[in-house]
């Protein structure tokens, strides 16, 4: 499984939550290193990732029963 929803190409929350940490770690590496311009840009990225996952999990919650939301969980 590809960590990929059955919906479309969107990634499921937890991988967005986890880009976003990166991209935080990112931008505080940034900030040491004073490279301000490069840590306003991954900021800015982080709060995208952010709001895809609270978006994902906004629309799963929308439609619980629907099966389209849902995940392979294993295989036949």
């Amino acid at each position: 499984m590809n960590n990929q929803d059955l919906v479309g190409d969107e990634p499921a929350p937890e991988v967005a939550m986890a880009i976003k940490r990166c991209l935080e770690s990112l931008v505080r590496d940034a900030r040491r290193s004073q490279m301000d311009d490069l840590a306003e840009f991954l900021a800015l990225a982080a709060l995208a990732a952010d709001d895809a996952a609270k978006a994902r999990r906004k629309a799963a919650a929308a439609a619980p029963n629907d099966l389209a939301n849902r995940r392979v969980a294993g295989s036949c």
